[in-house]
């Protein structure tokens, strides 16, 4: 009889601990939640080079375009011009002053996609930069990426803070 007790003892307890509510995550932040006032931070030096006028990031990672995984998130840092010689772009904060979702955009290796395009200002800069980050167009509606998903793809590059 004791045992039969202390079964359905822990059998109450166990039924009880599976009702409990556990705590909710925090929600992941929703695409198009980037807007004008989101600082985008350059941590560490960047070239780009002769006679182009962007690099690419994804996982982390500075890549070439030929290297660019286009089922995943990158983001492509720009110039507004080539530049004649490489062309070295020292840490800073950029503001974001505008921000252009498209849904039907063209990727960086001619993909479809959908973009996210943030201009960029900076008190230290004579020229005007961008970022646009991307993710594969879905069939039937736009995925536009989440600043997670851009600080994903920056690494410790960049780091985009939003504004609230």
């Amino acid at each position: 009889m004791r045992q039969l007790e202390i079964a359905l003892l822990f059998l109450g307890a166990f039924i009880l601990s599976a009702c409990h509510s556990h705590p909710k995550k925090a929600p992941a932040d929703p695409p198009q939640n980037v807007s004008s006032g989101s600082t985008l931070t350059l941590n560490r030096a960047i070239v780009i080079p002769k006679g182009s006028t962007a690099v690419h990031f994804q996982d982390t990672q500075l890549i070439e375009v030929a290297s660019i995984q286009p089922n995943y998130a990158y983001c492509k840092f720009e110039h507004s011009h080539p530049a004649s010689a490489a062309h070295k772009v020292e840490p800073q904060a950029f503001t974001v002053a505008s921000v252009d979702y498209d849904e039907q955009s063209v990727g960086s290796m001619g993909e479809p996609v959908s973009s996210t395009r943030m201009n960029l200002q900076s008190g230290q800069q004579a020229a005007a930069y961008r970022m646009t980050c991307m993710l594969p167009a879905g069939p039937d509606s736009a995925h536009f990426v989440t600043v997670y998903e851009i600080n994903g793809a920056l690494g410790n590059y960049f780091t985009l803070t939003r504004v609230y």
